[in-house]
Parts: C-alpha cells; structure tokens; sequence
C-alpha cells in the first residue's frame, strides 16, 4: 500500500503547546513521540518509508523534516482543505509507483490497537484493489457531535462486524438528540478520516464530481519530472475550489463501502480528550509538569519548557498549560474554545504568540 499522511492541519485548539510552526501533530500528548512520526511507525508493516508520501504546507516542511528525515514531502502551495491535497498525492502515487491502492491517514490521531489496525488495513487494501473506495469507520461509544458519522448497511445472515459493508450514506455532525439515535441504531460509525483507493479510482470520481479539480491534476501530473514542475504546482493550486474530500468526493462517490473498525481510537480534538489516550492519577487527573495539587480533580496539567512549579488546590475540570511564554487556563468543558483565543490573539496582533 501508498502510504499517504495529511500534515497540514494547524492544531489550534492546543494552543499553547501548539503554534503555526509546530502545529498538533508535531508536538507529543501521549508519550514521547511526535504525533505524526506515531502515525508513521503504525503504517510501518502496511507501507515502506520509501512508498510514504506525507503532504503538508511550506511553512511546516522545516520544522516536520526534523521529526521525519526519511519521508518524502508533498507541499503545497496554499491550503485548500483536502480533495486538493488527496489529489495531488494520487497523481505523485501514480507517477511513482504506478496504480496501487493507496491510504489515506490523519497525522494526528491516536489508535490503540496496532494489530487490529493493520488487520483493518489488509483488509482493505484487499478491497480497494477490486476498484472499491473504502473507509475505515469507528464504532461509536458515545452521542458525539463533533464528528461526522457514516450511515451503513449491516450484513445479513451473521454478526461479521470486521467486514466490508456497503455505505448508505456520509452524515455531517449531528445534533445532540440526532447524535444519540445514531447510537441508538447501531447503523452508524464515525468518520475517521482514513480512506484507502486506487488513485485510478479517486481521480475517476474527481474527474466526474470536481472536473476542474480534475483537469488541474492533469496538469500537474504532466509536470512532476520536469523542470516546470513546482512552477505548474503554484500556478494550478492556487486556484483550485478549497474543499473537503467528503463533501466534494466521498458523499457522491459510487462503489464506496466502510469497514466498522474494532481498534481504539481518538482524535484527540482538544485537551479535554487527552484523558481518552492518557493514563490518569487517582483523581482522574491528567499531569505533565512538576506540580503540586491539592484536592484537585478531572484536570489536564501541563509544562513544556519550564521549570515552573504548577500549584492548584480545590479545582476541578479545568486546563492549565504553562509554556515559557504563555499560560492558559480554560474550563475542560469548554476546551475547543481555545481557538478563540488564538483568533483573538491574531486580531490583537500577538504574533509572537501564534
């Protein structure tokens, strides 16, 4: 299998751990690695480092090429959200190594199981060789609203969860009430995000649905070897339609099928996640720092960069991360509003601080 690893994302909502130079993936919230190089040691059985592309913007390729040194980078000119990004990596696949099923995988997200993983995979490499798109989705444990969700069709005659099933539909998030019958069904999965295809079959369908798209892969396709190449790569993506491979693919693509997967998995949206792939105290309390807490609860506490002493006493659910130059401390139950923060701190212009 192509590996392929979507590094563009920003990460805003780790603030302060992560800034537009070293964004979620690259930092580490679990162990000691970086996210994406934990995301590249999982594909280590399923593709080799010399079949791994990972596609990031410009700004980042200095700063993840510390992280990785064996990988070659697609960049890209400009973001422009991932039906771009995924097309651009099919026609380098093509290019390279010819019309091989290739994966499709987040940077920055946690699974737990690796063997399941990679028997999920093989499984699915199996089917996309037979022309199919398909989608890795993840059992859903709770009513979750941040998430979109693939509505599919059970198989009959037995309970073989770890199989190809055929998708009904893809579904945006969902409302709360909405959320909870999905549960309730048992006919739905999360999007993971993870996608595995011919890059024959994924350019077919953006030929059909995005030909624009499409006639500008073309063109770029034409250039990769030649001297035009990172010239031809400016000039077509800069102009291309900035959309998502769900909404301009995947909801109106045919012979897609999900395989509900049986592995643990995160996508560790904000800090309030972390105790979904960290080990906890005896208060339910997630720590990273030199600290000392007192009567303290269901609370992420981090340090990076400092020695400082973190104290708190009689808190609960709450953030608190101290870097050299910034402190924040946020309610858990609102931790994906720290990309307010850094929304403000760009208006302000504290650069220094992004």
């Amino acid at each position: 299998m192509i590996g392929v690893i979507l590094a563009g994302g920003s990460g805003t909502r780790f603030w302060p751990l992560s800034r537009k130079q070293r964004p979620k993936q690259l930092i580490s919230l679990w162990d000691n690695t970086p996210m994406i190089d934990s995301t590249l040691q999982r594909l280590d059985e399923i593709s080799s480092r010399s079949k791994t592309f990972v596609v990031l913007g410009e700004h980042l390729v200095d700063a993840t090429r510390e992280v990785l040194e064996d990988i070659e980078f697609i960049v890209e000119p400009c973001a422009r959200n991932t039906a771009p990004a995924i097309g651009l990596a099919a026609v380098y696949a093509l290019e390279r190594f010819g019309d091989e099923p290739m994966g499709i995988f987040p940077a920055d997200h946690f699974i737990g199981d690796i063997h399941k993983f990679r028997m999920c995979l093989n499984l699915a490499e199996a089917k996309a060789d037979q022309g199919h798109i398909v989608t890795l989705g993840i059992e859903p444990t709770r009513p979750e609203t941040g998430y979109g969700y693939i509505h599919y069709e059970k198989p009959t005659g037995g309970h073989h969860r770890i199989s190809p099933n055929d998708v009904i539909e893809f579904v945006e998030k969902p409302s709360r009430k909405v959320a909870e019958e999905y549960l309730e069904s048992g006919d739905y999965v999360w999007n993971s995000g993870m996608f595995i295809f011919k890059p024959s079959v994924l350019l077919a369908e953006m030929e059909r649905q995005l030909p624009e798209m499409h006639e500008a892969m073309m063109t770029i396709r034409e250039a990769i070897g030649t001297d035009r190449e990172r010239e031809v790569i400016d000039e077509q993506f800069n102009g291309l339609q900035s959309i998502s491979i769900d909404y301009g693919i995947m909801e109106g693509a045919e012979n897609v099928v999900v395989i509900p997967a049986n592995f643990d998995w995160s996508d560790v949206g904000h800090f309030a996640a972390v105790d979904e792939v960290r080990d906890t105290d005896g208060n339910g309390n997630v720590v990273e720092a030199d600290s000392l807490l007192l009567d303290v609860k269901n609370s992420v506490v981090y340090s990076e960069g400092t020695d400082r002493l973190i104290a708190a006493c009689g808190v609960e659910d709450l953030v608190i991360v101290d870097t050299e130059d910034a402190l924040l401390v946020i309610p858990k139950e609102r931790a994906q509003d720290v990309k307010q923060i850094v929304e403000q701190l760009k208006k302000t212009g504290r650069d220094e601080l992004l």
